[in-house]
């Protein structure tokens, strides 16, 4: 995306404030979405304080919130250490869960974690970042680097895009990873930007 786009995005996403968590003091974001595809609301909330983010799912929960006694069906913790600025309900039953590093300062990344649910398990359906990082170099100027990369993990399919050129495919053939075992090490090369990073 742009660094216009991406700032806009990350702007947008900050103006809508956390809603009370469930339980406790942490900041939470929390919507109702049919993630199973069984025909009844369940509901996904995203906690944070100062550390890395954690994923409570619940299903079957209807129109109602689950009390605090109502254990959650699913957890995942650690999800990531960036800023959790959104979720959102996608087709299919969907969760797409997005964060953001340096959140539109001179060094900053954001990310979407797309979340599914197939054959009883949760799973990464998708995932993309994108990055606007500036580096100061040792003659005192600063490079810098844009770009985003694209995954979906249920086509099998992938795009890159560098310093603004329109996206390209990237070989490969991606598969979903059960979200229990996702972590960033996972993602493709192509997403690790500062991988070959060099200044003199």
């Amino acid at each position: 995306m742009t660094t216009a786009l991406h700032h806009a995005a990350w702007l947008v996403a900050l103006a809508a404030m956390p809603v009370p968590a469930l339980a406790g003091d942490k900041p939470a974001f929390e919507l109702s979405l049919d993630i199973d595809q069984d025909g009844t609301m369940d509901r996904a909330v995203v906690m944070q304080d100062d550390g890395p983010a954690e994923l409570y799912v619940y299903l079957g929960t209807g129109a109602e919130k689950p009390g605090p006694s109502r254990k959650p069906d699913f957890v995942r913790k650690a999800l990531t250490e960036d800023r959790i600025i959104d979720l959102e309900a996608k087709g299919k039953g969907s969760l797409a869960i997005t964060s953001c590093f340096g959140c539109g300062a001179s060094k900053s990344t954001e990310e979407t974690l797309t979340v599914v649910y197939r054959h009883g398990q949760f799973m990464v359906g998708g995932y993309s970042r994108s990055w606007d990082w500036g580096n100061r170099t040792s003659d005192d100027t600063v490079d810098t680097i844009q770009g985003d990369c694209d995954i979906n993990y249920l086509t099998g399919k992938g795009t890159v895009s560098k310093d603004l050129e329109e996206s390209r495919p990237i070989k490969g053939n991606f598969k979903p990873v059960l979200l229990k075992d996702w972590s960033y090490e996972r993602r493709p090369k192509v997403c690790d930007f500062l991988a070959g990073w060099t200044s003199d």
